[in-house]
């Protein structure tokens, strides 16, 4: 016969933060385009699109995806996105994104920019 095991000791539940009273959230878009004028090849353009990724996802917290031009050695379309239960937090991550495509060595040709409200 098995014996379920128990404990004497006593649990205490632990109450749990308050949620947000407003059960509302965010979710921003940045679509850009590069251009690559250095790159001479695709495995180039791909060792650019990894750092983009790999500091978007670590530093910022935003999803990453190139969308367009995934055929040309220098030019890329690409999309990043980050959700926050904040509008000024999720505007500031937005805008350092954005400080960072045009802060390096490719050529930012545009970008755009959408937040999504979300009710939970």
């Amino acid at each position: 016969m098995f014996m379920k095991a128990t404990s004497s000791k006593r649990t205490r539940s632990r109450k749990l933060p308050a949620l947000n009273k407003s059960n509302k959230g965010f979710v921003g878009i940045l679509a850009a385009e590069l251009y690559f004028p250095e790159n001479g090849s695709l495995k180039g353009k791909r060792m650019y699109l990894r750092r983009v990724r790999d500091q978007l996802t670590r530093r910022h917290g935003a999803s990453f995806a190139e969308i367009g031009h995934q055929d040309l050695w220098q030019r890329s379309r690409v999309i990043a996105a980050v959700a926050a239960s904040d509008l000024q937090v999720l505007e500031e991550v937005l805008d350092r994104v954005r400080a960072y495509l045009d802060s390096q060595e490719w050529v930012l040709t545009s970008c755009t920019t959408e937040v999504v409200d979300v009710d939970a």
